[in-house]
């Protein structure tokens, strides 16, 4: 076993534990707890980033000595290409699949969860729902679920196509647990193919097994409409 997966309570590293199970790979686990907020120090000792994700791979297939990787999209592409067999991906042979695949999994990272927190920084410089700058953030945000609602509308299932792929992977997080952080409630109509994805996506067991694993039994996944916040030290 020499993959080792490092997550940091409540935070985008899920992704790599889900990914992991629904590949069906061997792993370790290691859990750290934030202090109070952010990063620990066990997190900035294993990667000059001092952020999660973060994997260790004692013996890499590509390299044959050890391997720590920072980045959600960085380790999802060394983890399928090391361990899945592709699986979970899209390549040129998929069509126009691999296309959508492409735009969506950078999408999430690049331009879905900035979105998501530049809402929580305006907040945080203004309560006034009519400030410019909190009516600017609260637009792009809402352009960008407007663009994720259109899609699983014509899909019918996930970003990519009928089938889940690493793309859906990179988006959950910042449209349930991220929530925490930001409280963004879901519009039951206007938002209604996103929270049937959500629901989807809760109902895989992958995706139930990694929530346990990382943030145990008793968390509820933020897979409904309404979004509540964080409280730190938990």
């Amino acid at each position: 076993m020499p993959l080792t997966i490092h997550h940091l309570g409540r935070s985008q590293s899920e992704r790599i534990v889900w990914l992991a199970e629904e590949l069906g790979i061997e792993y370790k686990y290691v859990f750290h707890k934030r202090d109070p907020i952010f990063s620990p120090q066990s997190i900035k000792d294993l990667h000059p980033a001092g952020t999660a994700p973060v994997i260790e791979d004692d013996s890499s297939p590509f390299t044959k000595n050890k391997v720590v990787l920072a980045e959600s999209g960085a380790i999802i592409d060394y983890i399928i290409a090391a361990y899945g067999e592709g699986r979970l991906s899209r390549t040129p042979k998929d069509g126009e699949e691999y296309v959508h695949f492409l735009e969506w999994y950078h999408w999430a990272n690049a331009s879905l969860q900035p979105a998501l927190f530049r809402v929580l920084m305006t907040r945080r410089l203004s309560n006034d729902p009519e400030a410019v700058h909190v009516k600017v953030g609260t637009a792009k945000l809402e352009r960008a679920l407007s663009m994720i609602e259109n899609r699983l509308g014509e899909t019918g299932s996930y970003l990519a196509g009928n089938d889940v792929s690493a793309a859906d992977i990179m988006a959950i997080c910042t449209l349930t647990t991220m929530r925490g952080f930001c409280p963004i409630d879901f519009d039951e109509q206007k938002h209604k193919n996103i929270l049937a994805y959500l629901k989807r996506v809760g109902d895989r067991p992958a995706y139930q097994r990694a929530m346990k694993i990382c943030e145990g039994e008793d968390f509820v996944p933020m897979l409904g409409p309404k979004a509540v916040q964080f409280s730190f030290p938990y």
